[in-house]
């Protein structure tokens, strides 16, 4: 439950926030699996596999001066006598997405070749700070977190295919922590492209006798952020 915390601020930020741009996004994902034995050894047969993945979402400013400060409110005058306070306020950024992700791997053992493809699917939201650079560029970091659901999944194993969504290390919830580097670009007053690139993986701890999976993602996204 408390992996969710994280989520749940950005939801209580999010409330009192309207969004102030609407994002679409494609790109590959390029995921490692991590897999470790009942000893604790991790298995060296894997290999990384890619996918694409698709993202939709809303981002949000924590303070829009150009609603909250023109105005009589306690709160534009609050923010009129700290402008430094209120500069900071608005170049940090909240966002939530709904996302698809395929994460895929490879592998073969003793002449075996196999192969594991998946779909999954979630929520994932990230707060960071943004920066203009120059000429209508501007660069942001994030600190992200992302829950997944396996959706639909098949192990290819010689020449048969094994079910994943009955495999617990697959089907149960994943959570994702990571970050986010984001370079965007200014087209017109309504209209942004960006470049994504993030880097996520799952913390499932390790327990002595029993063989644990984590998985490692790396993706490169192309989209398009609408200003509301």
């Amino acid at each position: 439950m408390k992996n969710l915390l994280f989520l749940l601020l950005l939801l209580c930020l999010i409330i009192d926030s309207p969004a102030q741009t609407y994002n679409l996004a494609v790109g590959t994902n390029v995921s490692t699996y991590i897999f470790k034995n009942s000893d604790g050894n991790q298995i060296d047969f894997l290999k990384s596999g890619s996918g694409s993945r698709f993202q939709i979402g809303s981002e949000f400013q924590l303070l829009d001066t150009t609603s909250s400060l023109n105005s009589t409110s306690k709160k534009a005058i609050f923010f009129s006598q700290r402008q430094r306070l209120a500069r900071i306020l608005t170049r940090l950024h909240t966002d939530i997405q709904i996302e698809s992700n395929q994460i895929n791997a490879v592998g073969d053992q003793q002449n075996i070749t196999f192969s594991y493809q998946t779909n999954f699917v979630g929520l994932s939201g990230g707060f960071g700070y943004q920066t203009p650079a120059f000429k209508g560029w501007t660069i942001s970091a994030q600190s992200r977190i992302s829950v997944y659901k396996l959706i639909q999944g098949n192990q290819a194993l010689g020449n048969r295919y094994l079910d994943l969504t009955k495999d617990k290390q697959f089907s149960k919830i994943q959570v994702f922590y990571g970050y986010a580097l984001q370079i965007q670009k200014k087209l017109n007053d309504k209209l942004f492209a960006f470049l994504d690139v993030q880097n996520m993986k799952t913390r499932h701890q390790d327990r002595l006798g029993t063989p644990s999976l984590n998985f490692q993602n790396t993706t490169i996204s192309f989209g398009i952020k609408i200003l509301k």
